[in-house]
């Protein structure tokens, strides 16, 4: 009798904790929505990002998938159409490797490639039907056809057309035949010339593309395409960034068509200038009956596609970085924070970074001298052994050549490789030095030459698996120190 009194007691006891830790984690999670409700609401951030967007007429938007162009842009689609703007929509995917959506759109007993095809021609009438909602043509959608979740294995490892991406489509270059591409290989190189041509044929004004610090990779990887292309071709248009998918975006997840959208405060210090664009009434009410034509994804994630519907839409503008150069070996100890940085980066916004900060990373700083070109990760705690740090760079030069630099540090140990036209003609271990939460390293002048301009990012992983990343920016050599460098020289 009495250990079964004991029994009921201790179970009795640990019913009530659980209950109690319910109740209290409830309150939080309530707490938090209230806290993010009023935040959204208040107008009190609206005076931070007043300053205007200047459109011209012919603005051309690009989207990784069905549903973004929607979720960044519809009011904006909505209201500049009946200002008589001219508007065009490139879709770059098809949305079609989202194996839920399979699942729950077409409920295969086993998924099979063409069921993925399936659900591509699905997201696409469903975008025509969006816009035509909003008052686009459909002669003015573009559909790329490119693959779902490859955008990122374009841009780094499948650039050529000899290394093609293998879509879960089954397909190596697009199978629908309404791509502006009928024969577009699942390659970087094809990415960017379908993204020229489109410019060059329609030279638009304004081009709105991912933000470089969206966490999706086929969001960022596409930024990043839409901002090389135009800086290959030295194209000018007004650049506008828009985000979609962010650990702290948007704020609350709910629909609050009377709140306000605003950046995640992780992004308020990472050298973008984030800029209102009011919506009315009429152009809010569009948008969230748009927001419907999108069955197959409203179906499965309709509580965040309402989220975005709000009083404003948000974009974001950021000016070029530019690296200087010294006379001097560069000093990347003595200052309280990282010289020469060029990138900055949002701290403390991922679920999956360790507390100390060792994989987090801050900014990223860098030189040349006389000699050598010099790279520095910076992160928010200091920097581990355990953690791997890769650093990635690509070079673009007068000609329109490129090269491609991956630094992975692992262990504080370090190996360079560089690769032109698919061949690595730089392979070796090279020296880094570490000094509390800071990395760096140099490589001699003589192997990257003088590119006009350069993409830089850095990543960070443990066992393997991605904690952090920067996003990719562009910086330029400054012209003022350059001369003094030639002048020097």
């Amino acid at each position: 009798m009495g250990r079964e009194y004991a029994f009921y007691r201790k179970k009795y006891f640990l019913t009530v904790t659980i209950v109690i830790f319910i109740l209290f984690y409830s309150i939080g999670v309530f707490g938090y929505f209230c806290t993010n409700v009023g935040y959204a609401v208040k107008r009190s951030r609206d005076k931070l990002y007043t300053s205007p967007i200047k459109l011209g007429n012919r603005i051309l938007i690009v989207a990784p998938h069905p549903d973004d162009e929607n979720l960044g842009m519809g009011g904006l689609i909505y209201t500049e159409l009946r200002k008589g703007k001219k508007i065009k929509v490139v879709l770059v995917t098809n949305g079609d490797g989202f194996e839920r959506a399979v699942k729950e759109n077409l409920r295969p007993k086993t998924i099979k490639p063409e069921d993925y095809i399936k659900l591509g021609l699905i997201r696409q009438q469903e975008t025509a039907n969006a816009m035509r909602h909003l008052g686009l043509s459909v002669n003015d959608i573009i559909f790329l056809g490119y693959a779902d979740g490859s955008i990122n294995s374009l841009w780094d490892q499948n650039w050529d057309y000899s290394n093609p991406h293998l879509s879960r489509n089954g397909y190596t270059k697009t199978p629908y035949n309404n791509s502006y591409d009928k024969n577009a290989v699942y390659c970087g190189k094809n990415l960017v010339k379908d993204l020229w041509q489109i410019i060059d044929n329609y030279k638009p004004t304004d081009i709105f593309y991912p933000d470089p610090d969206d966490m999706h990779h086929d969001h960022w990887a596409v930024g990043a395409f839409v901002k090389y292309t135009v800086e290959l071709h030295d194209y000018k248009a007004h650049m506008y960034s828009y985000l979609v998918h962010h650990y702290q975006w948007p704020e609350p997840w709910a629909l609050l068509p009377a709140a306000g959208l605003y950046p995640p405060l992780s992004l308020e210090n990472v050298g973008t200038k984030w800029h209102i664009y009011r919506i009315d009434a009429e152009a809010e009410r569009a948008k969230q009956k748009v927001m419907r034509d999108y069955k197959s994804q409203f179906k499965i994630m309709g509580v965040f596609l309402d989220a975005f519907v709000r009083r404003n839409e948000l974009f974001g503008t950021y000016e070029d970085a530019y690296y200087k150069y010294t006379d001097e070996v560069p000093d990347f100890k003595s200052r309280k924070e990282l010289p020469y940085k060029v990138v900055y980066a949002s701290i403390m916004d991922n679920p999956l970074l360790r507390l100390e900060g060792s994989d987090d990373l801050k900014a990223l700083g860098m030189v040349r001298s006389r000699k050598d070109y010099f790279f520095a990760i910076e992160t928010r705690g200091n920097a581990a052994k355990n953690t791997d740090y890769i650093f990635n760079a690509l070079f673009l030069y007068k000609n329109k050549d490129t090269t491609r630099m991956k630094v992975l540090i692992r262990n504080f140990k370090a190996t360079a490789v560089m690769k032109k036209n698919k061949r690595a003609f730089f392979k070796h271990p090279i020296a880094i030095n570490v000094y509390k939460n800071r990395i760096w390293f140099s490589i001699p002048s003589e192997r990257i030459g003088d590119p006009e301009k350069i993409f830089l990012n850095a990543v960070t992983s443990t066992n393997g698996r991605y904690v952090d990343k920067t996003a990719w920016r562009m910086v330029k050599p400054d012209p003022k120190t350059a001369r003094q460098g030639q002048n020097a020289g």
